[in-house]
């Protein structure tokens, strides 16, 4: 007798070679549009970030509150500069501060790849696409959909990521980054 074996949306190892092109990306930029829902406000903003190495520089800019912020740092510790004040505190404080969403900005640097961050908690519920790349998985508390991958100079990556969040105190939060621009170091 045969057994049935549900069908894979990708095999292991062209997802796992995918992750592992990706994941040696560490000098890139990329450009978009980032909009967030907390459940006391919501709003969007245009987003620059640089990442080198673990370092990031993150520009925004938008509507919330006029203006611009520009975050900098790792992911232990940065500074966000906003409306002429200077702040020092972990990425994901700061964002919280800043957008009223509690963002791992250090997971963030991999979500945007398409790829689970190393330091947090294993990925679940993972799903691929034929092509090797996720479509979506949950870490963190954040449930990630991978809608949209663009060709770049680097190979595919995602250009529309939305995350949602439940929090133990049952508030929702959520995020959607549209990337419209990829660019990696020479």
């Amino acid at each position: 007798m045969q057994s049935l074996q549900p069908p894979q949306t990708a095999a292991p190892s062209d997802w796992q070679t995918h992750q592992l092109r990706v994941s040696q990306l560490n000098d890139w930029r990329l450009a978009g549009k980032l909009g967030f829902r907390g459940p006391d406000n919501g709003g969007s903003a245009s987003v620059n970030w640089q990442q080198q190495q673990n370092n990031f520089q993150l520009q925004l800019s938008g509507p919330f509150g006029a203006g611009r912020a520009t975050l900098s740092g790792n992911q232990q510790i940065a500074e966000m500069l906003y409306q002429d004040k200077l702040y020092r505190q972990t990425p994901q404080q700061l964002a919280s501060q800043l957008i009223g969403v509690p963002l791992p900005v250090g997971a963030l640097s991999w979500w945007a790849r398409g790829l689970p961050s190393p330091d947090q908690e294993t990925a679940s519920s993972i799903a691929t696409s034929p092509e090797g790349y996720a479509s979506s998985f949950e870490q963190a508390g954040w449930q990630l959909s991978f809608s949209r991958y663009s060709e770049t100079d680097a190979g595919s990556l995602p250009s529309k990521i939305i995350g949602t969040h439940q929090s133990s105190d049952n508030r929702r939060y959520s995020f959607k980054l549209v990337i419209s621009d990829w660019s990696f170091a020479k």
